[in-house]
């Protein structure tokens, strides 16, 4: 029976000044892929802002001897207006969609930064302002994904889809029905990650386990705050809106044909114990998650019929 071993991160949100130590937090990552005998790495979106001014961060990523591959996050292509330099900046090739194989095992990366205009045209929000391309309204997969996605299940015996946004959440991905029917329909077990959203949760349904990789780097609140030192709050305008995460909360992923997945986690804290409570911010999201500094572990098995 094959199984794949892999790691998975999220949300790193390199800036330039690097003021949240996302260098030092991906080389924790690579090193824990590299003693975990990892196959491969993958994140899944919002790796930096500015593929420009994260060129050197980017490098140590796409360069590292296991392969590192990406997911297109809306952050990702803040700085840009055209969606090639950022899929030539991450290796991606020609399209922000792609997949892999490892034996029987698929590995999908789709691309849900898509929206209808006013005149209900589809689009992508690499041709929006910076604000529209940070506050989505609407995050949807295209026709042509979803035709992409039905063809790859049919041609594997289990698969893990990423993605940027979450394809159960009622903030998700907006077409995210059509997703969960072609993989319903696919009779295979699934196991689909997403990040966007820096929360920690599992949850399972049918063939298909759903995974919110928190942030690996912290959280972002609404209502500004002082905390921190005042070096730190200096050396960063936005650092007011950020509560970071002491360590770069990220998961080894293993994954049977048969369906048997194991997530190995880790455990983090509030930077400096600093707590949503404390900033007058609520640690709970949209949907009711709370703020949790780690990620989780489980092991289970997804059954078809």
């Amino acid at each position: 029976m094959q199984k794949v071993k892999f790691s998975v991160f999220s949300d790193l949100h390199f800036r330039e000044g690097d003021w949240n130590w996302a260098t030092q937090r991906l080389d924790d990552i690579l090193a824990r892929a590299e003693r975990e005998n990892a196959k491969f790495i993958m994140h899944c979106g919002d790796f930096c802002h500015n593929v420009r001014a994260a060129e050197d961060i980017i490098s140590k990523y796409n360069d590292f001897h296991i392969p590192a591959y990406h997911t297109m996050g809306n952050h990702d292509f803040e700085e840009s207006s055209e969606l090639a330099e950022v899929c030539t900046a991450y290796k991606m090739g020609e399209k922000s969609h792609y997949s892999f194989s490892v034996g029987n095992i698929k590995f999908i990366s789709l691309d849900s930064n898509y929206f209808h205009d006013s005149e209900g045209k589809l689009r992508h929000y690499i041709d929006t302002s910076v604000y529209e391309k940070c506050h989505q309204d609407e995050q949807s997969l295209s026709p042509e994904e979803l035709n992409f996605l039905a063809a790859e299940l049919e041609s594997c015996s289990a698969a893990v889809i990423f993605s940027h946004a979450s394809p159960t959440r009622s903030n998700g991905i907006t077409n995210r029905a059509e997703a969960q029917k072609i993989i319903a329909e696919s009779n295979i077990p699934v196991l689909w990650i997403n990040g966007h959203y820096h929360r920690n949760n599992l949850t399972v349904s049918g063939n298909l386990a759903s995974f919110d990789l928190n942030s690996s780097t912290e959280d972002w609140i609404t209502t500004p705050h002082n905390a921190y030192s005042p070096e730190l709050m200096a050396k960063f305008r936005l650092s007011n809106h950020s509560l970071l995460f002491d360590k770069p909360v990220h998961a080894i992923v293993t994954i049977s044909e048969d369906g048997e997945i194991i997530i190995e986690g880790m455990t983090g804290k509030m930077y400096q114990d600093i707590t949503h409570e404390m900033t007058g911010n609520s640690p709970l999201d949209k949907c009711g998650i709370p703020c949790d500094a780690s990620v989780l572990s489980a092991h289970f098995k997804l059954f078809v019929k």
